[in-house]
């Protein structure tokens, strides 16, 4: 079984659609979603459309709760904020009823996947340390836990009496161990590096491969400004900060 893994598309359909056709060529089995389909940009229904298309297991992300006012916006910025109102406004009945629909944690064989953290994902913590990765894998039933919520790609090894942190790449799952890994950002990166990440797991072959893909950041771009969203929320994009 090959899985697709992604994360945080974030209304941004030019990345989404680069990382669907990068796995429409990579003999993809399963698609598993992290969360936060919308927020920041300017097509939160095509992506929706496109999300549902590829019939992704999927969890539900902080801004995908606060659109449907599952969450309120009290620690938002004010460009995501101001992002959520206008996300609101243009989404559909439809569009809503989906999102309102999402589980914060879902089980896939030996996966489990949630948008932040298991403890209190309700809460959406960031999974930035070892301190956090400890207490997901206190709670952790299955072999891999898949995050996204930081836009920042990560792995967390659980090591007999340690927990090692490890850049991206090609990780290879080894017996014995467990896993926490954050796929990154579709739609606005935050590594540094503006191109879209996404991963794939390769059951069989036992690894787990994170690829960067280049997008049309200016046509993504010149939406969200036409939009009237935040200025920021185009910026960022050229710069993946």
């Amino acid at each position: 079984m090959r899985y697709a893994l992604f994360s945080d598309i974030h209304s941004n359909l030019e990345a989404f659609e680069a990382v669907l056709d990068f796995f429409k060529k990579s003999n993809i089995d399963r698609y598993l979603f992290l969360g936060d389909v919308v927020g920041y940009g300017a097509d939160p229904g095509k992506c929706i459309a496109r999300l549902k298309g590829v019939n992704a297991l999927t969890v539900a992300g902080n801004h995908d709760w606060a659109v449907v006012d599952m969450l309120n916006t009290d620690y938002f910025n004010k460009a995501a904020e101001e992002a959520v109102c206008w996300t609101k406004e243009h989404a559909t009945e439809l569009d809503k009823q989906f999102l309102s629909a999402l589980a914060l944690v879902k089980e896939e064989k030996d996966l489990c996947l949630v948008h932040g953290t298991l403890n209190h994902p309700e809460k959406f913590d960031y999974m930035t340390d070892d301190a956090q990765a400890l207490k997901t894998f206190c709670l952790l039933q299955e072999k891999i836990c898949f995050v996204g919520h930081s836009h920042c790609p990560s792995i967390f090894i659980e090591e007999p009496e340690k927990i090692v942190y490890k850049e991206t790449g090609v990780l290879k799952i080894e017996k014995g161990k467990r896993y926490i890994v954050n796929d990154g950002s579709v739609g606005q990166p935050r590594d540094g590096d503006a191109r879209a990440c996404c991963c794939i797991y390769d059951e069989e072959a036992s690894t787990i491969e994170f690829h960067r893909l280049s997008y049309d950041v200016v046509a993504a771009q010149k939406k969200i400004r036409q939009a009237g969203l935040p200025a920021v929320l185009a910026d960022r994009l050229s710069v993946g900060r």
